[in-house]
């Protein structure tokens, strides 16, 4: 019909499409009534999903053009050649757009009657990366009252894939549920990647479009969800009442697939016509069809019927012409090419409800036995280690098992006589304080021996001494070094304190005396030693300087 160039404002350079109708058709009234009826019809719908038209108009030389927003996009066409299959999530997106494109232009009394991918552009747009856009309304037809366009019966307008059974009829109340059809298709090739009505030639098209039923979608894809299905399914109904009943409502559907799942009776397909069963092939509609509309141009009379009564009856139909009458003699037709679809019917809730007993929930029991079980092994576990640790230290602690007697180190001190000795820089004096203290081999030694001569079992218990820093000298009563901190050893249980000094270089020895009357575990925090230095003596700076050596005094 025509072409489309790149243009740009010569005074602002702002970029637009140019819209051109072609020179030899510039001189047919319809087609240049078609051709300004897309700029009438794109604006008055208004919507941001639909392709802009600023102005049209007649140039000097006889070019009819109108001036569009210019697009810097993907068609829909491109997207589908390269990916073949979308995701159902983004083709549901995409399709609820032009859903809503459509929807405003069939309120506006606009159908658009050439649905397909090359008229569906995506582009990033308002934080969308595919915003869609509808182009082309170039077959639109004014279904309003006042339309001076009109399309004569028997001929075909739109791409035969993507046409409905009633514009492949070509009939003449065509109404929106044709785009309703078309937009099905389109969803159908996303979500599948292939056509659900294709052929060789445009004539097996047009007849399978009327007689055949589309495949399951989901035995294509099975990543379709049953709701997705249904919507197909109703999309592709034949029969057009059986179809979504506005745009709107196929727009809200594809929003919320479950929800219109929920609310909707399942649809099932009819069956197709068997071959053979139809009585006119694609070629014999196609060579009538093609005949008809070269004697409509030339406003010739129609041509004659070169074919059997019946197929030029059926070839008649399927065009639209509808004068074609049968002989006398011959048998009515059968018209219905269409199996009809058998009518929703909501299902019958059969299913018996009873009210919950007064006193009972409605949720089941629970199973108290496995809580009763549980608890109670925790209780028992709990209760005998309790036990064995309290019985433990009661025989720990008891006078026969810590007997100890200082007369072997030359003093006599009460029984539970508490040893203090305070952290100094220098060993605590060797008094009769630190006299008490007791080492495993004087523990020995003082053990008292029955009348048997026997000696009773010394009960050691398990030490640990740690620090703050770790690494320090762990020295015992007797001066002797024991290890280093983390340390652990087993010392004999005794009710006097037992003095162990710790010893770090760079921090503070520390004497810590420990009661062993169990295990023991204790954490010394050793304090640092303080920096020593002045300006005079070996370790002083120049004369007069009063800054610190940085050397540590040794202890």
């Amino acid at each position: 019909m025509g072409a489309v160039y790149l243009a740009e404002h010569p005074l602002i350079g702002k970029r637009v499409a140019l819209k051109v109708i072609h020179r030899e058709l510039a001189g047919n009234r319809e087609v240049v009534q078609r051709f300004f009826q897309e700029a009438k019809a794109v604006n008055k719908i208004g919507n941001d999903h639909i392709v802009e038209i600023h102005d049209f108009g007649v140039t000097p030389e006889g070019d009819h053009f109108y001036i569009m927003e210019y697009l810097e996009g993907r068609t829909l066409a491109s997207i589908l050649s390269k990916e073949k299959t979308i995701d159902v999530m983004r083709a549901l997106h995409i399709g609820a757009q032009i859903a809503n494109a459509l929807a405003a232009a069939h309120a506006s009394g606009v159908i658009h009657r050439d649905l397909k991918p090359d008229n569906i552009m995506l582009m990033p747009r308002m934080g969308d990366p595919e915003f869609v856009k509808v182009l082309d309304f170039g077959l639109a037809k004014m279904f309003a009252e006042g339309s001076s366009v009109k399309t004569a019966a028997g001929v075909l307008l739109g791409t035969p894939q993507y046409m409905s059974p009633e514009a492949c009829e070509s009939k003449r109340d065509i109404d929106h549920r044709t785009d309703i059809y078309a937009l099905g298709i389109l969803l159908f090739q996303m979500m599948t990647g292939r056509l659900p009505f294709d052929g060789e030639s445009m004539g097996e098209v047009l007849v399978k479009q009327v007689t055949q039923l589309p495949p399951p979608p989901r035995g294509l894809n099975p990543a379709i969800p049953p709701s997705v299905e249904q919507i197909l399914l109703r999309c592709l109904a034949k029969p057009v009442d059986a179809r979504f009943p506005s745009m709107q409502a196929l727009r809200d559907a594809l929003l919320d697939p479950e929800s219109y799942l929920r609310g909707s009776p399942p649809i099932a397909a009819a069956r197709s016509i068997r071959p053979g069963e139809a009585p006119v092939d694609a070629r014999t509609v196609m060579m009538h069809a093609e005949a008809v509309q070269k004697a409509k141009l030339a406003g010739q009379p129609l041509p004659p019927q070169k074919t059997s009564a019946q197929a030029a009856y059926q070839a008649a139909t399927m065009i639209g012409e509808g004068v074609a009458v049968p002989q006398a003699n011959q048998r009515p037709p059968t018209t219905a090419n269409v199996p009809d679809l058998a009518p929703p019917v909501a299902p019958a809730q059969n299913t018996m409800r009873i009210a919950t007993p007064v006193g009972y929930s409605s949720r089941p029991p629970r199973k108290m036995w496995p809580i009763v079980l549980v608890m109670g092994l925790l209780f028992g576990l709990g209760g005998g280690a309790f036990a064995v640790a309290w019985f433990g230290r009661k025989d720990a602690n008891t006078p026969g098992d810590a007997g100890v007697t200082s007369g072997e180190v030359g003093a006599t001190t009460p029984p539970d006589s508490a040893v203090t000795i305070e952290a100094t820089d220098a060993a605590p004096e060797p008094d009769a304080t630190v006299a008490e203290t007791v080492t495993p081999d004087a523990a020995k030694a003082v053990l008292p021996i029955d009348a048997g001569g026997a000696v009773p079992t010394i009960t050691m218990a398990k030490v640990t001494i740690d620090s703050t820093p770790q690494g320090a000298s762990v020295i015992g009563p007797d001066g002797v070094v024991l290890g280093k901190t983390p340390f652990k050893t087993e010392w004999p249980v005794s009710k006097k304190k037992v003095v162990f000094e710790l010893r770090l270089s760079g921090y503070r020895k520390k004497a810590t005396p420990l009661l062993v009357d169990g295990n023991t575990a204790i954490l010394v925090e050793l304090e640092k030693a303080p920096r020593t230095g002045s300006g005079k003596g070996s370790g002083s700076s120049s004369k007069g300087s009063n800054s610190d050596t940085g050397l540590m005094r040794p202890d």
